[in-house]
């Protein structure tokens, strides 16, 4: 007797928008992330494969812009995708699947269980992904691009403190080392830097996520972090049923209580972050955030 191969589940959105919070719940009731994952939740090899598409359109995670003219070379996509084909379905898949996973044979595309991954990233290589995995579900989680800005930025001014800091201990090692120069910069993504820079990227990624969502209809679902910690006993179980894994009351019941609402709209608590969502609120509301009456009365005076 054949057991039939399922699907697997594509997990797109914005960098820092809360992925990570519903993924471990996702793991917990038992669907398949990859070996190996990264704090983030996120499977190294799936990764890998989206870095060496996006190396392959000369963009980066904060400049995804230019992999749109990968998707548009007619050229060069075929052999994209042959290439991707033949390394999930090869032994190199042994590094998402694990040993135990892989010997079941057919690679990822063989699997039996409930199962995805997640990468940022994939929100623009979803094309790619969906041509080997047509019947692919996608969930997409979304988070107020206020948030998304403000995280992106300190999560960069911790990285920059921290390598200033070390460069300032160590820096004769770094000038005088014969395999100058280094590897790592002082802080990458520039763009997130500021409030501004984080805010159009986070327009650029759900733009394009909900593309997607609109095109693939039943075969896709989208989910605001805010509403996933105010609400999580009604959105914990759509997403489990979603992705295939039964919902358990005891374990969403764990689950919710471990959530915390007042991080929904931290935006809201902060003077600077209000001030700079009334400047943005016409952005913000041709994407389905429309501030409270407060601000928008605060900027038309």
């Amino acid at each position: 007797m054949t057991t039939r191969a399922i699907p697997p589940v594509i997990i797109i959105g914005m960098h820092r928008s809360g992925t990570s919070l519903l993924t471990r719940v996702l793991q917990q009731a038992g669907f398949f992330m990859g070996v190996g994952a990264s704090r983030n939740e996120e499977a190294a090899f799936t990764n890998a494969i989206n870095a060496w598409l996006f190396r392959e359109a000369s963009a980066t995670w904060d400049r995804p812009e230019s992999f749109d003219w990968l998707l548009e070379d007619e050229t060069l996509r075929p052999w994209l995708l042959d290439y991707m084909e033949g390394v999930v379905r090869g032994p190199a898949s042994l590094r998402f699947l694990g040993f135990r996973r892989g010997l079941r044979g057919g690679g990822m595309p063989g699997q039996i269980a409930p199962w995805g991954w997640k990468d940022p990233r994939n929100t623009y290589t979803l094309p790619l992904w969906l041509e080997l995995f047509p019947q692919a579900r996608v969930l997409h989680i979304t988070r107020h691009g206020v948030d998304v800005a403000a995280s992106l930025r300190a999560r960069r001014r911790g990285v920059f403190d921290k390598r200033v800091h070390r460069y300032r201990s160590l820096r004769g090692w770094y000038c005088n080392h014969p395999g100058a120069p280094a590897r790592r910069g002082f802080a990458p993504q520039v763009r997130c830097r500021t409030l501004e820079g984080g805010f159009s990227l986070w327009e650029s990624y759900l733009q394009r996520a909900r593309e997607h969502v609109r095109a693939l209809g039943p075969n896709a679902m989208e989910i605001a972090y805010e509403d996933l910690l105010t609400d999580p006993a009604r959105l914990l179980p759509q997403a489990l049923e979603f992705c295939g894994c039964p919902p358990d009351a005891e374990r969403v019941a764990a689950a919710a209580a471990a959530f915390r609402p007042d991080r929904a709209h931290a935006w809201q608590h902060d003077e600077e972050l209000r001030t700079f969502a009334a400047s943005v609120s016409d952005r913000l509301a041709r994407l389905g955030y429309v501030p409270p009456a407060e601000y928008v009365s605060d900027r038309t005076g």
